[in-house]
Formats: C-alpha cells, structure tokens, sequence
C-alpha cells in the first residue's frame, strides 16, 4: 500500500469515541509523516514486534549445561512498528520517531558466507569485527549483518524504515531485540529470503551478539512466537517451543518502570561475565569434575537425565552437588587448570578477560541461581498444565497464588545470588510488595533497573498503580503513567506484519455504532473504502442475477415486458446491472442468471451473446429458493457470491466495487452488504446498541408496516458462497413442507435477503452491513412509473460524479 493511500484512509478514518482506535491512528499517522518526510511516498510495509514480557526463567536462557526453560508472554499493550520500504541499494537508512534517536545509514557489510558452524564463524566475523561504538541503528545492523553471513549473496537490497516503538528503552522489556528481530524480518522480506518465526528467533539471538554482548534466545522467541492468552514455554535442552494457557480474568500483571538499564561498556561486561560464567567456566568445571571427582561428575550425569526427564526431586540432589563448586574462580586458576576454556573466552569475551579488576568470578551462586530458576519454572509448568482445563476459580486463584510466591522467590534469587538488582528496583519491591493483593513481584529482564513486574488482579490494579505512584514516582519528581512508565500487560500475539485492513474494518464497524448519525459519516466511509488498497482476483467473484419473478404486480401497472427487461435509458434493465458489475470487477465468473419458465425465452434473447449461465427456478418460491437453484452449478466454488436483483439499474460501478472491497478487507464475515438510510424502508434492519446486526425485514413478504426512517439494503449482498448454500440448505430443510410444494413462509416463499441476514445475525461474524450507499440507489423496479426514477437517479448520479472531479 502507498503511504498517499494509508494517509487519505486515516484522514477519514471514523473512531467513534474508541480511545485505543484513536491512539493507533494517531500513532500510524505521525509514523507515516515521518517516513514521507525522510523517504517520499511509495509502497510500504509495517512490522509490529512487541515487549517480552517475563514470567519466570530469567538469566537462564543462555546456560549450557543444565536443562533449563522460561516463561514468557509476549505484550499486547507494548510494542514496536516498523513501517519499510526496500531500497535498490546496500543500504539501510533509519529513523526513530523518538528524538533520543537521531537520523541515521549504514551499508551492508561484506561477511564471508557461513558454512556449516555458523556459530563458531559468527564469533570469529565478531572477532575480528570488533564491537561497534554504541548506536541504536547497531540492533539493526546486527540482523542485517547476521542475515549477509547467513544468506551471502542473497542479501543485496537494503531498505528504509522509520521506527516507533512504546517499549521503554532499558526496561527489561526486550525492546533492543525487538529492534534485532524486526530488522532480520525487514531484511528477509526485501531481499525475497523466506523464514519461519522461530528460525528468526534463533537467527537473532545470535545476530544482537553483534553489539558486543553474548545473550540466549528468550527475549526472541517470545517476541516471535507469542500468541494470544498464552505463554510461551521455552525449553533451551531440547530447542523447542510450546505454547500454554495464562488465566487472564481476574487477574492482571503490570509492570513499573524504575530507570533504564544503562546498555554502555559497564553493564555490557556485567551481563557477560554472567554469560561467561554459565556458558563456559561452570560447564568446564564440571567437566573436570571426572579427573578431580569421577563419582560426582557421574552423580552429576545421572541427575542431569533426571533433570531431562522433569525430575522434581533431583533439583534437591543437583543443589548438594552444586555445594561443591568453588565459591569463585580467578584469572590464574582458568589459565593453569583450563586453558581450553581460557581460548574460549579470549575469543568470545576479549573485554572480561583484560578486566583485571573484575576477577575473580562468582561461580556458586550463579549456579544456584540458574538450578532455582529451573526448578520454579518447572514448578510453574506443572501448575499451568493443571489450570488446562480447571473451571473451579478457587483452584485457580491457589495456583496463581504460587505462581506469585515463585515469581517473589525469583526476586530474591536474582537480586542475591544474580546480583542484578539495584537499589532504585529494591525500593519500588518494597511498595509493590507491601501491598496484600499484589500475588508476587520481582525485578524484569536483564537487571541493573528496567521494570519491576506485578502479579495482581483486574479490581486492584488501580490502587496499586497509585500506590505506586504516591510512594515511588511522585517522590521522584515523576508520573509514572503519563510517562509512559506504567504498563497493564495481557498476552497477545508475537511478531506480524500489521494487516490494515484490520485496522480499517475496526473504524468501518465503528461506525455502525453511531445509530442516528451515522448518515453523517457516509462520505468518510465512502473515502476510506476507496483509498484502502484491497486487491482480489475477479475469478473469486460469481455474480448471481435474480431474474425469475413472475412480474405479475408489475403489469397490473402498465409494464407490458418482464421486469428484468423494461427499457431504462435505452436499455433493459437487467444489461445495466451486468455492465456496472464488469466496470467495477472486471472478468468475474460468468453471471448465473435465475430465470423462471416464463421469462426465460426473452430473457435469453436479450442478453444473446453475453458470457453468462442461466438457471431455472421451476416455481415461484422466492428469492432464496431461486438463489438456491444455483447451487448445483456453484458448489464447489470457494469464492465470494454476488447476489443482485436485475430490477437494479441505478446501484453504481463503485458500489458493487466498495462492497466487494469490504467483504476482503472484513473477511472474517459470512455476509456483507451495503445499506443506506431513507424514509420508508422497503426492507428495514434493525441494529443493537453495539452496531451489530439484529434482524432485518422484507415488509412486502411479510406484512409489516413501514417505518418513517430507517436503514434498508439495495439489493446486493456480498457472500462466502459455501456459508450462503450451507444456510439456504438449512432453511429448505426447516422451513420446506413437502405435502404442500411450499415453504412454512409468508406467502409460501423464502425470501432471500431477510432469511439470509437473520440467519447469519446470529453468528459472530455472520453480517456486516454497511450504510455507504446512495439512497437513490434502493430504487428498483417493481412498477410501470418506477422506470422514470430510475432514469432520473442514473441521471442524478452521473451529474454528481462528474461534478465532483
């Protein structure tokens, strides 16, 4: 789609009052503004990565030699858009719609192609490399550097992008590896590379080791793979992924933010002498445990598969064997006892090893830490797969009462044995904490600051968020919601290109909200159907024509032809209906015309020549009977049905194409049709408070009385065509009296547009009417004097077109 495009169908987009709607309008439109001005118009695509968001598993995702896992959801409330476009260049040009970030480039650097250690030959691309001077444009430049090595010669095009993200930067909320992940997706796509999520996942974990640190995967495999109303269970022993239910009502998490998480040399050197520690000395020092300690190190293997196998209970035999590693480990002891391990880390960690001062490193504690934060998530697990299909809430509230007294006990491990707390996240612990409803907290991601997450309940989130901020942020000079530092999170989905047409179908239904004033956005709605770039194939389209009335009001009237062939403008009706359909669709599938015995002799004649099939109706049973007919020649069509009466002249090439163009971009619903207000409505719907539909009448089948105003279709109705003959299927069952050829209906007959709307009203998203139809459009021909309105609403609607370009 044309950045021009998104931005005429934001400036009609209705919100109706719905503040998360007018947020992400207003989000998308400075987004776009951003890109015009750095890049001009053109096509665009829009990638959302959101926050990680850590439930248990923290610092573990990057041990090696314990089975370990975590917990993790992916935010629906936070998140970070890229909006790109490719470049005919090796170049990547950035742009941030934060002014923290400035304007940036960087060419495509020249990596030799990996073979097969891909690992091994990134660190040694790495090594020689050396780590970049800190920039935000480096997230980026680590995937698209990854992607060179991984893909080689593939990798030619970089590509444009302007960035917004609501991730707060040093949070503990992964908002630099959603950065990473985004510009591994960014450059696949520009360059025609496919991937799965979890192949980019894994891809970027190693790619942000660009930047210097040496990480695991957790952080990018819930940004990829997270889901709605889930979590993701991520097991490192066995590289696999499974997705878990969260209970969300009554309960909520939240997090606050304290400071961010200083990303210079400092920290980066904390975080990797962690890194350091459980990847490479904890590992050689068991592995030394066979010389030194051949019966410990086979305790070890023994309670190792344990461990594999879910094992419990051998978490209490691996704590006693970890007793026996050292307390801490110097430079000289790794030179002297593991020189192996020492070329390791010269290779992996240069910055660690020649920082004299930071020697020698803890090794028990960090231990200790990695087996707890196993064993909680293993805890954790277990009380999840039992909730699986738990309907009694007191079983829930006690299970999420010991998912809160893990997520405390995980604090205190990160903070004691991990050591990367700090006093600014102990202080905020203490009020969290001190509140009786809040289950569980503990600090957020890599430490050093970020985000202290809660565990709490939707009736007491409000309270502890002005806890909060009376305790902690005001004391601080801060307002931690205005700010932006305080986020309610419930599981929502990973990584996606972001579907406007969602966004545009939400503002379309928006609208049906609006009642009485509705009318009063006709011209917005009108807008947005025509800028929104909706494409479909016009063999996925097969226009029905209902022609088979008996046309017996007509001529008591004065109309001496049938119906479908009274003259208009010089032409029988019915040839205006098929001509606005072609000008608006093109080459569908040839139009099913429905004739009756009695008209089909000169029906067939008039359209003589015309790439059209015919069907019969045998008997006058109405309109749904006569669409019904159809369905031995369409059944298995999978595509879209277009169900139009040929008394219709006066419906517009741009109304058949709006309502073709609403059915893709809602294509969640069964049946889509456009409506218009007007006095005295032939076939009225009624609506719930909410916009949805209710019912809908026919008032000449029915008997019923006409109302003053109100909302009515034209006669065009949009359908799934296997929904549309799976419920005319099932209304001939219910409704046919087979004793009396005739349907247990008003007048006999089943009528189409009223059957059809009722049935589908009760679905979900069964129907979705829309009123951006003229109302001289409704006009159809049923009388002799009905033919003069026609040609003068044709007549009406050309002046007005021509008038408006």
């Amino acid at each position: 789609m044309n950045l021009s495009e998104i931005k005429t169908a934001l400036a009609n987009l209705v919100t109706a009052g719905d503040v998360e709607l007018e947020r992400t309008a207003a989000r998308l439109n400075s987004l776009c503004n951003l890109f015009l001005e750095r890049y001009g118009d053109g096509p665009v695509s829009l990638l959302r990565a959101p926050a990680r968001m850590g439930v248990l598993g923290e610092h573990i995702d990057y041990v090696s030699y314990l089975p370990t896992a975590s917990l993790t959801f992916a935010s629906r409330e936070r998140d970070a858009w890229m909006l790109y476009r490719k470049s005919d260049e090796p170049v990547v040009r950035c742009a941030s719609s934060s002014a923290k970030f400035e304007p940036s480039s960087f060419s495509i650097l020249s990596v030799p192609k990996f073979a097969d250690l891909v690992e091994a030959e990134w660190l040694d691309f790495l090594f020689a490399h050396g780590t970049p001077a800190p920039h935000w444009q480096n997230y980026v430049n680590a995937a698209v550097t990854f992607a060179r090595g991984k893909y080689g010669e593939q990798i030619q095009n970089g590509f444009d992008f302007a960035l917004d993200s609501n991730i707060p930067p040093g949070g503990g909320a992964s908002s630099s590896s959603a950065l990473v992940v985004l510009g591994g997706a960014a450059i696949g796509n520009v360059n025609g590379v496919s991937w799965t999520p979890e192949e980019l996942a894994r891809d970027s974990a190693l790619a942000e080791w660009f930047i210097g640190t040496r990480g695991g995967s957790m952080d990018h495999l819930t940004i990829c793979l997270g889901a709605a109303a889930k979590t993701v269970l991520i097991d490192y022993a066995t590289n696999k992924t499974a997705l878990a239910a969260l209970p969300d009502k009554p309960f909520e998490w939240v997090t606050f933010f304290t400071k961010p998480a200083d990303k210079g040399r400092e920290i980066m050197i904390e975080y990797n002498e962690r890194a350091a520690v459980s990847r490479l000395l904890i590992p050689a020092i068991i592995d030394h445990w066979q010389v030194s300690a051949p019966a410990r190190h086979n305790a070890w293997l023994d309670t190792k598969r344990l461990l594999a196998r879910g094992s419990l209970q051998a978490f209490q035999t691996a704590q006693d064997l970890f007793t026996s590693l050292p307390e801490t480990i110097s430079i000289e002891t790794v030179r002297s006892d593991y020189p192996d391990t020492l070329t390791e880390l010269e290779r992996a960690f240069p910055a660690l090893v020649n920082d004299t001062p930071r020697w020698p490193l803890k090794i028990r504690t960090r231990g200790l830490h990695h087996l707890g934060e196993a064993k909680r998530v293993a805890l954790a697990t277990n009380t999840l797969d039992s909730l699986q299909n738990e309907k009694d809430s007191g079983n829930t509230q006690a299970a999420m009462q010991m998912l809160g007294e893990l997520l405390a006990e995980s604090h205190t491990s990160l903070r004691d044995l991990y050591n990367v707390s700090v006093p600014e996240v102990e202080a905020l612990i203490d009020i969290v904490s001190g509140d009786p409803h809040v289950l569980g907290a503990r600090v957020m991601g890599g430490g050093f600051g970020g985000n202290v997450l809660a565990l709490t309940t939707q009736d007491h989130s409000q309270n502890l968020i002005t806890r909060v901020q009376e305790q902690y942020y005001s004391a601080r000079g801060r307002h931690g919601v205005n700010e932006g530092s305080v986020i309610v999170s419930t599981p929502g989905h990973g990584l996606s290109e972001i579907d406007l047409h969602d966004f545009w179908c939400n503002s379309i239904t928006k609208i049906n909200s609006l009642g009485s004033s509705a009318p009063s956005h006709v011209a917005n709605l009108r807008a947005l159907l025509d800028a929104a770039s909706i494409s479909f194939e016009p063999q996925e389209i097969w226009p029905i024509i209902v022609s088979a009335g008996q046309g017996t009001r007509a001529a008591e009237t004065g109309l001496t032809v049938p119906k479908p062939l009274a003259i208009v403008d010089g032409q029988p009706a019915i040839i205006h209906v098929l001509r606005n359909i072609r000008a608006a669709l093109g080459q569908t599938r040839p139009p099913v015309i429905i004739v009756s015995p009695s008209n089909e002799s000169t029906i067939r004649e008039a359209l003589h020549g015309q790439d059209v099939r015919f069907v019969t109706q045998p008997h006058a049973r109405g309109t749904g009977d006569a669409v019904l007919n159809a369905h031995e020649l369409m059944h298995d069509f999978t595509g879209l049905a277009l169900v139009t009466w040929s008394t219709q002249p006066v419906i517009r090439p741009q109304t058949f194409l709006r309502t073709v163009k609403l059915a893709r971009l809602c294509d969640c619903y069964d049946m889509v049709l456009p409506t218009t207000f007007k006095k005295h409505p032939y076939a009225p719907i009624q609506r719930r408070g909410s916009g949805e539909i209710e019912s809908a009448t026919e008032t000449h089948l029915e008997s019923a009385g006409t109302s003053e105003f109100g909302e009515t279709n034209i006669a065009l109705f949009v359908l799934k065509n296997q929904a549309m003959f799976q419920v005319l299927q099932e209304l001939r069952k219910y409704y046919w009296d087979e004793p009396g050829g005739r349907y247990n209906r008003a007048r006999g007959e089943l009528g189409f547009p009223n059957e059809l709307i009722n049935a589908f009203a009760t679905r979900e998203f069964g129907v979705l009417a829309s009123p951006f139809a003229d109302p001289r459009e409704e006009q159809g021909i049923k009388r002799l004097e009905d033919v003069s309105r026609c040609e003068q609403f044709i007549s009406e609607l050309k002046a007005e077109e021509i008038a408006l370009k």
